[in-house]
C-alpha cells in the first residue's frame, strides 16, 4: 500500500512540476509559493524509497530456497540473499537520492530567480554540489561493480535460461555490463571530483560528452539489454527505470558545465541593468535620430554658409 502511495505521490508532484517549468519556460512565470509547494512536494517521494528499503530488507529475512532475488538454479545460499538485499538497499539509497536532489535543485535554483537573488548560484555554488553528485555517481558504479563481480564469480550466468538475478533497481543477465558501466561510472564520478580540484580541468565539453557516452551506455546496456533478455517480464520497468537512472548523468554533466561558465564569484553589480541602458532596438532607434540629426545640422550649415550669415 505504501509503495502505490509513495508512486502516487511521485505522480502528483511530476505532474505539477511539467506544469511548473512549462509557465517558467515559456511565459517566464512562476511565484515563490508554488516553488515552496513543489520542494515540500517532492520530499513525499521518500515514501515509496523508503518503502521499498524496508521491504528489501524483510526480503532478505527469507531463507535461501524460498528467496526473490537469486533464481534456486544458481544454488544461493543465506550469506548471497543478504549480500543481495544489501546492495539492493544501497542501490535505491544512490539513486533515490540522485533522483530527489535533483529534482530539488532544479526547484531552489527557479526559486533563487522567481525572489531576485541569482547571485547567490555562483560557479563556486554549482562547484560544491558537483562535488556531491559527482561521489554520489562513483558510489553507485561502485555498487555495480561489485555487484557485476560477485555474480560474476560466485554463480554461472554465462547461460540465460535460469533467469537474472535482481534486487531493487538492479537486474544482473550478463555480469560483463553491470561490471563495464560500473567502471565507467567509477571512472566519470573519480574525474568529475578532480575537476573541481583543478585537476583534468582541460577543455569542459570533454566531460560532457563522456557523461553522454555514459548515458548511452546505461539505457542500452543496463537498461535495454538486461531487460529484453528477460522478455516481456521485465519489459514495463524500463521507463521507471530510465527515469530514475537519468539524474545521475545528467547532474554532474550539467553542474560542471555551469561552473565553468560562470565567474567563481559575482561582483556587485554583475546581475544589475543600469536604468539608462539601452535595448537592442531602443539602441538603434536612438542612432538612427542622431544621424538625421546630424544631417540636419548639416544641411542648416550649409544654407547658413550659402546665404552668408
Amino acid at each position: 500500500m505504501w509503495t502505490n502511495i509513495g508512486n502516487w505521490f511521485i505522480f502528483i508532484w511530476g505532474s505539477i512540476g511539467v506544469f511548473t517549468g512549462y509557465m517558467a519556460c515559456v511565459h517566464d512565470w512562476s511565484h515563490k509559493f508554488l516553488n515552496m509547494f513543489m520542494m515540500c512536494a517532492i520530499q513525499t517521494s521518500w515514501v515509496a524509497y523508503i518503502t521499498g528499503m524496508v521491504a528489501t530488507g524483510r526480503l532478505s529475512k527469507l531463507s535461501a530456497e524460498n528467496n526473490v532475488f537469486i533464481p534456486l538454479a544458481y544454488s544461493p545460499t543465506d550469506a548471497d540473499v543478504n549480500f543481495m538485499a544489501a546492495m539492493g538497499i544501497l542501490g535505491i539509497m544512490a539513486y533515490s537520492f540522485a533522483f530527489v536532489g535533483s529534482s530539488a535543485f532544479m526547484v531552489w535554483c527557479l526559486h533563487a530567480y522567481t525572489t531576485g537573488v541569482p547571485e547567490t548560484r555562483s560557479g563556486n555554488y554549482y562547484a560544491g554540489r558537483m562535488w556531491v553528485y559527482s561521489g554520489v555517481l562513483f558510489w553507485a558504479g561502485f555498487l555495480q561493480f561489485l555487484l557485476g563481480c560477485y555474480c560474476q564469480s560466485r554463480f554461472d550466468m554465462d547461460d540465460l535460461k535460469y533467469g537474472p538475478v535482481t534486487a531493487a533497481f538492479w537486474v544482473i543477465t550478463y555480469p560483463g555490463i553491470n561490471i563495464f558501466i560500473g567502471l565507467f561510472q567509477m571512472f566519470n564520478g573519480v574525474w568529475g571530483m578532480a575537476r573541481i580540484g583543478g585537476w583534468f580541468d582541460f577543455n569542459p565539453n570533454f566531460f560532457q560528452f563522456s557523461m553522454g557516452i555514459q548515458w548511452i551506455f546505461v539505457l542500452y546496456l543496463q537498461i535495454v539489454t538486461s531487460l529484453a533478455y528477460n522478455g516481456p517480464v521485465f519489459a514495463m520497468a524500463a521507463p521507471t527505470l530510465a527515469a530514475y537512472f537519468l539524474p545521475l548523468s545528467l547532474m554532474p554533466a550539467y553542474l560542471d558545465y555551469k561552473r565553468t561558465s560562470l565567474p567563481a564569484t559575482f561582483s556587485d553589480d554583475y546581475y544589475v541593468v543600469s536604468n539608462d541602458s539601452e535595448g537592442p532596438s531602443e539602441g538603434i532607434e536612438k542612432t538612427d535620430d542622431k544621424k538625421e540629426a546630424a544631417v540636419e545640422q548639416a544641411a542648416v550649415e550649409q544654407v547658413e554658409g550659402e546665404s552668408g550669415v
